[in-house]
């Protein structure tokens, strides 16, 4: 089974002023044990969050991002510290002995981080990448924050959990291509601006015999009522 958990963050806007805070909610699941861990990496979205404790056993959480922000490199995703707090402490409550310490370290990277292989003990992780981890400092549990997360507990199949994964998974490929389609035509565009640029820098009378000046001086195209008067 895998386990789902709702995360609430408030979000300033325009009329935060007036107490009209927006919340957003995020998606936080994690494996019943240590076997279901190895299809929640294998089949979990790519750019999904990992969550662990810092040199000790816990269970391996996932925090579900939005499609805006699994187009944002990781180096760049700035989270709401009050959302790490609860990822922080959720993860410590899911240990055995980083539950009862104080002062802990919750450490989370990318899904497309992480490094097993067959040779690894059940549910056992490496980086691919040792520099794309980052840290959160729990300074001690706070039973309010995490009695409010489990409230929100629910459950899944494995089976089903990877179906939702695969839907997310299509969801994002499908705006990746969109978002490298709208760049590639940018580039385009801005391209055929700086070959304009350099044109009229190289030849600055280049547009004085553009089709347009050329047609409005020929006879050609002259309005009927023309005199030849008017150009004395």
């Amino acid at each position: 089974m895998v386990y789902y958990f709702k995360a609430k963050v408030s979000e300033e806007t325009e009329y935060s002023d007036f107490g009209l805070d927006d919340e957003k909610e995020y998606t936080i699941y994690m494996g019943k044990d240590k076997h279901e861990n190895d299809p929640l990496i294998k089949k979990s979205h790519p750019k999904n969050l990992w969550f662990h404790v810092d040199k000790h056993s816990s269970a391996h959480l996932y925090l579900q991002l939005s499609l805006e922000e699994q187009s944002i490199k990781f180096e760049d995703l700035k989270l709401e510290e009050s959302l790490l707090t609860q990822l922080g402490q959720l993860t410590k409550a899911n240990s055995i002995k980083a539950n009862k310490l104080n002062n802990i370290t919750i450490i989370y990277t990318p899904v497309d981080n992480l490094y097993t292989d067959g040779t690894m003990d059940t549910g056992t992780v490496s980086f691919n990448n040792g520099q794309k981890v980052k840290r959160i400092h729990i300074n001690k549990k706070e039973n309010s924050i995490v009695n409010k997360l489990n409230k929100t507990k629910n459950e899944v199949s494995i089976e089903e959990f990877i179906s939702n994964q695969q839907t997310l998974i299509t969801n994002w490929q499908s705006n990746k291509k969109m978002i490298e389609r709208n760049l590639e035509q940018q580039r385009k565009e801005e391209a055929k601006l700086n070959d304009l640029q350099k044109q009229k820098n190289s030849d600055p009378y280049a547009d004085l015999f553009n089709e347009t000046s050329v047609n409005a001086n020929s006879n050609e195209f002259r309005n009927e009522n023309w005199v030849e008067e008017d150009f004395w």
